[in-house]
């Protein structure tokens, strides 16, 4: 397989989109300001991934083909601008607020770091030299967990989602201030 990957792992809401909390229309994706600038800059030096927790799915407010029209509009709206996602990886999930089969505590939705553990899996990932990025603790811990750097976001949450439990390698003010920091970052 030769020498592994390195990526970035971003969360969505409020990382790529305007956060909108639980988003279910496609006509209201909205990217944020430089966000596809940002990621055509990242393609050029890692593969990128979109990890996002999606619990409207879980919680009986859209389908999960209601979420994935959501990321696709995300997807085409990036690829409009230059930007590429590599894959996406979505948590249905919730184990309080879930219904039926979603109520469940799983090993991917964030803060636990098996969407990340999965891409770098399927993708051939060395995570050491990866980065993972959001606007909530629970991005940053995953990252943390999954053995990645971590940079938070102040858009979005922009870390005040009432946890305290991960601290990130970097905080900036937006997507495109993390990339010039990862492109710097030649270690």
């Amino acid at each position: 397989m030769g020498n592994k990957t390195k990526a970035a792992f971003l969360d969505r809401d409020g990382v790529i989109i305007e956060e909108t909390n639980f988003i279910t229309d496609p006509n209201k994706v909205r990217i944020l300001d430089n966000a596809a600038k940002a990621i055509a800059m990242l393609n050029k030096e890692y593969k990128v991934f979109i990890i996002t927790n999606q619990p409207a799915v879980g919680r009986g407010m859209c389908t999960e083909e209601q979420a994935k029209a959501v990321n696709n509009k995300v997807l085409e709206l990036l690829a409009d601008e230059g930007a590429r996602i590599d894959a996406t990886y979505m948590c249905f999930h919730h184990p309080i607020h879930g219904i039926g089969d979603y109520k469940i505590e799983c090993e991917c939705r964030k803060p636990k770091p098996g969407m990340i553990l999965k891409a770098a899996k399927e993708h051939g990932i060395d995570l050491k030299q990866s980065f993972t990025i959001g606007d909530k603790t629970g991005d940053i811990k995953s990252g943390f967990l999954a053995g990645t750097k971590t940079i938070l976001v102040q858009t979005g949450y922009g870390g005040d989602d009432g946890f305290k439990d991960a601290t990130p390698d970097y905080t900036v003010k937006d997507l495109y201030e993390a990339a010039s920091i990862m492109i710097g970052d030649k270690q």
